[in-house]
């Protein structure tokens, strides 16, 4: 697997993750032979190709991170203007 269809996999796991106790025992199952896939195919990347993962990664995990709070605040788009702090 490339860098980037690694880095679609570890945003997959992540909001799956997040929804993890509306999941049956066999979704957490498979969801933990993806995790391990993940990491499997992540050590076989270079420590440059790591390194764009993860900066990449957390790039994405912040607007996520950021759209989720907004929009259990009842915001459907940040203009800035709150006072919310996350």
């Amino acid at each position: 697997m490339n860098k980037e269809a690694l880095l679609e996999l570890k945003k997959e796991i992540t909001i799956i993750e997040d929804f993890s106790e509306e999941l049956g025992a066999e979704e957490l199952d498979n969801l933990e032979n993806v995790k391990a896939q993940f990491d499997k195919n992540f050590n076989l990347l270079s420590d440059d190709e790591k390194r764009w993962l993860n900066t990449e990664f957390f790039k994405w995990l912040e607007i996520y991170i950021n759209d989720l709070s907004c929009k259990s605040h009842g915001c459907s788009t940040c203009s800035g203007g709150c006072d919310i702090e996350f």
